[in-house]
């Protein structure tokens, strides 16, 4: 008896060349040995099955184009198909309205609860977070048609078979071909539950996950889980073959314990139970489009940025200084020119976190405690490349002189460098500053050898210039320019 997830070396490869005897040439040139694995796992080693299954898998890729799909990777330039943090074959990055994303991806991730590929468990395996209850299940239906879906859905088990699961083989030492997945349903209703054109969308995904992408789960934990879930779980468990619904677990609120068997607190975002909040990235671990808790800009708000400028490998750095800076109490600029205009000293006070509706106004600056914290955003790309590294250093200013002039302090480093892929999407950071007047230092630079595993451009294609294009701004003013709903934080 062969034990499926155990099998020793003999097993294995007996069964392989059992399977591969049934294949034609073609075939078999087309599969490697872990194609050929899991299929015969997916069809409890026996060969004629598993020979079947395989011919309609390859005759499928083939008419359905599987090959050229966009699928990110470390030798080029396309953009990621979902969020993902923690690997090194591609930067982290929230799904951004690039020239090559397409419309349709929007679209979905605009109703999805929102999900992201995030580090990987005690074992190596990468995990995949997706808040299901966070759904817009009633306008997925409705809005999106079942090939946007499929196409989507493949172009991110591309991404997980092409990109993520090579980097965790490397990393780990061992072939490593299946994730651990969490579905949080928190927020979840009965409604969402029993919308029966979601469902049959569910039933055909799952069925064509089963015979085209077979064996690419390790455990999948269902956390937050309602007492209704347990019907529409008697449902879905016949889509299901036993050999997957053996791999689900079913759990509650108390989650987390299970949850820190399997993945270390500093690889779980905090609101599962461990110890990660990704603070580097606008939307935290997870962002969220439902959530809004990033700003979900449109394709307009990369069109024409403020600033371009240009770096090459021989001039790799660019700086850029934003100064920021409440009302002087003595109605001028740290700078010492006067800022007589009502509307300058109201536009002050709306910077640093006054409401409209504050009782407060520009003048009770001296005496009254900001109403809250000040975020800014950067949006920045570049043509080309091989990603970049960005840092942010705040300047606060100290007292005033008698000249009316500020000191500087000494600089915070705010935002510690961090790899980008800019050349991939735009690239949207978020940035907590403090309640205090200063200045901005933005600082970029081309990726080294040793940072992150894009090839290095040849000697011609290395004299182009890359072009960088940025804007910076307060998140009131971002949001309002583009007419976004307020940022909802943990």
């Amino acid at each position: 008896m062969v034990d499926l997830d155990n099998p020793t070396p003999e097993q294995r490869t007996q069964a392989i060349s059992a399977l591969r005897a049934k294949l034609d040439a073609e075939e078999n040139d087309y599969c490697t040995d872990l194609d050929i694995w899991r299929f015969s796992v997916a069809r409890q080693l026996d060969v004629d099955k598993s020979a079947a299954m395989i011919k309609e898998w390859y005759l499928w890729r083939k008419s359905a184009g599987i090959d050229d799909l966009p699928v990110a990777q470390a030798n080029n330039q396309h953009p990621v198909p979902y969020p993902i943090r923690g690997y090194s074959s591609v930067a982290d990055a929230n799904l951004t309205p690039g020239i090559t994303v397409k419309e349709y991806q929007l679209k979905v991730n605009k109703y999805f609860g929102g999900g992201c590929w995030h580090k990987r468990d005690k074992d190596g395996h990468p995990v995949y977070i997706e808040r299901i209850g966070r759904y817009h299940i009633k306008d997925i239906p409705k809005k999106c048609s079942m090939g946007e879906l499929f196409e989507y859905h493949y172009l991110m088990q591309e991404f997980l078979s092409r990109t993520v699961f090579p980097e965790c083989t490397q990393l780990a030492g061992r072939d490593i071909s299946q994730q651990v997945v969490i579905f949080d349903l928190a927020g979840i209703s009965i409604g969402m539950l029993s919308h029966i054109p979601a469902l049959n969308m569910l039933r055909e995904m799952l069925a064509k996950d089963q015979l085209y992408y077979p064996e690419c789960m390790f455990k999948t934990y269902v956390v937050n889980a309602p007492n209704m879930f347990v019907t529409a779980w008697k449902l879905i468990k016949g889509w299901l073959d036993p050999r997957v619904i053996s791999k689900i677990h079913i759990l509650g609120k108390d989650h987390a314990e299970e949850l820190l068997k399997q993945i270390p607190a500093h690889s779980l975002p905090s609101f599962l139970g461990g110890s990660c909040r990704c603070s580097h990235m606008a939307g935290g671990c997870v962002p969220s489009v439902p959530m809004c808790n990033y700003p979900d800009l449109p394709r307009k708000a990369f069109v024409s940025l403020r600033h371009q400028v240009q770096v090459s490998y021989a001039e790799p750095r660019h700086s850029y200084t934003c100064d920021v800076s409440p009302v002087d109490f003595d109605q001028r600029s740290p700078w010492g020119s006067p800022m007589s205009s009502p509307q300058t000293l109201q536009n002050y006070a709306t910077w640093f976190g006054f409401k409209k509706d504050s009782p407060r106004s520009a003048s009770d600056l001296a005496d009254a405690p900001l109403a809250r914290t000040r975020y800014m955003y950067m949006r920045f790309m570049a043509d080309r490349g091989r990603g970049m590294v960005v840092e942010v250093m705040w300047q606060p200013f100290g007292a005033a002189t008698t000249a009316g002039l500020y000191v500087q302090d000494e600089e915070v480093l705010i935002y510690p460098e961090t790899l980008v892929d800019p050349q991939r999407a735009p690239v949207l950071l978020e940035l907590k500053v403090p309640n205090r007047a200063g200045q901005l230092v933005f600082n970029w630079r081309i990726a080294n050898f040793d940072e992150g595993q894009a090839p290095f451009p040849g000697p011609e294609e290395a004299q182009i210039p890359i072009v960088l294009e940025y804007s910076i701004d307060s998140e009131d003013d971002l949001l309002e320019e583009f007419q976004l709903p307020p940022i909802k934080r943990d």
